[in-house]
């Protein structure tokens, strides 16, 4: 009986740290981002586009095509990892009509439960940022985040707007605007840099009249070849998984205007292209599903998995504890020697 005893709070003892084990070692461990991450996001929506070559020929009338389909595919990949820091590489394609819009890649040095940047490890390549850039937390709260805006290169606010529930998901709904002078170079390198002086001459009917007086009176001091400055506009609306992080749906714009300085005088000329895109139903629907699986894989494993072992344990103590106190002699085992204990012969013939 001692042995059961003995074996039952043994048993308890190792269910109660494999609880802890689950809860506080395994647990963590999930709550971040896998070193085998590797996923594609679709995108569709429509563009605007502006055709460079009609604008350099002074076509300005012509130039720009309005609401043309569009598609983004965003590839999402684990680079590496060390500790608490993840390098992602995160490549986009946009395409308008079929053809090519803009391509852009980044990677990026993250923490890996905040998405936070970290320093970039050395030789990771990956580019200076403040504030998220590939996602949110995987643990959310309802407050803004400082997010980082690549096409202007600085740190907007992520701003909390609600909680409600999308695409099956109980999420947290965040906003960010972001707006600036257009800093990223693989978006510079899609567009012209300056714009002829005859191009601008000819595009001065389409103009505000103070602007043409003004072309008039500069017209012999200005270079063959006007530099040309952008700005790039950003909105975007991303509806978060409040138990996983997983963004669940967003729908994003992006705009590019060109203008030209003219002494102090800033002129806006046309838009160079503005896409507005949102995931697609497929891409709402995968990964939805991922977070519905994220959701129960972590009830079972934090909280179901832990409680059972922990009742099972409490059996096993109160078991130890009720056979503990038993009364030798009494129940089935009752009058059965014990190993080791001399057996008393009965001499059949006493009390004759």
């Amino acid at each position: 009986m001692r042995k059961t005893v003995v074996f039952s709070v043994s048993g308890a003892v190792i269910l109660v740290a494999a609880a802890a084990v689950l809860r506080f070692a395994v647990v963590p461990g999930l709550e971040q981002v896998p070193g085998s991450l590797d996923t594609t996001l679709h995108f569709t929506g429509t563009a605007d586009v502006f055709d460079a070559s009609a604008l350099q020929s002074g076509n300005l009338a012509s130039a720009l095509h309005s609401g043309v389909p569009a598609t983004v595919e965003e590839h999402i990949k684990a680079v590496s990892t060390d500790g608490s820091t993840v390098v992602i590489s995160d490549q986009s394609k946009a395409t308008a009509a079929g053809a090519a819009l803009l391509t852009s890649q980044h990677t990026w040095a993250v923490d890996r439960k905040t998405m936070a940047a970290v320093p970039a490890p050395a030789g990771s390549g990956a580019e200076a940022h403040q504030g998220l850039v590939v996602g949110f937390p995987l643990s959310p709260a309802a407050k803004d985040y400082p997010y980082w805006d690549y096409p202007t290169q600085s740190s907007v606010t992520a701003t909390y707007q609600r909680g409600e529930k999308h695409a099956g998901s109980q999420t947290y709904v965040y906003t960010v605007h972001a707006s600036g002078p257009l800093k990223d170079p693989a978006i510079l390198a899609t567009v012209p840099a300056t714009l002829p002086k005859s191009t601008l001459l000819a595009l001065a009917s389409a103009l505000p009249a103070p602007v043409q007086s003004g072309l008039t009176a500069q017209a012999a001091q200005l270079p063959d070849q006007i530099p040309l400055a952008y700005t790039a506009t950003g909105d975007a609306t991303f509806w978060v998984d409040t138990s996983t992080g997983y963004v669940v749906d967003t729908t994003q714009k992006q705009t590019v205007a060109a203008a030209i300085a003219l002494g102090t005088v800033t002129v806006p000329l046309a838009t160079v292209f503005a896409l507005n895109v949102k995931f697609t139903p497929e891409t709402v629907k995968s990964v939805g599903s991922d977070a519905s699986s994220a959701r129960r894989g972590l009830l079972l494993i934090g909280v179901v998995a832990p409680v059972v072992l922990l009742v099972i344990a409490v059996l096993l103590v109160l078991l130890a504890i009720w056979r503990g106190r038993r009364p030798r002699g009494t129940g089935p085992d009752a009058g059965v020697p014990v190993a080791g204990e001399p057996v008393v012969p009965v001499d059949a013939s006493a009390g004759e």
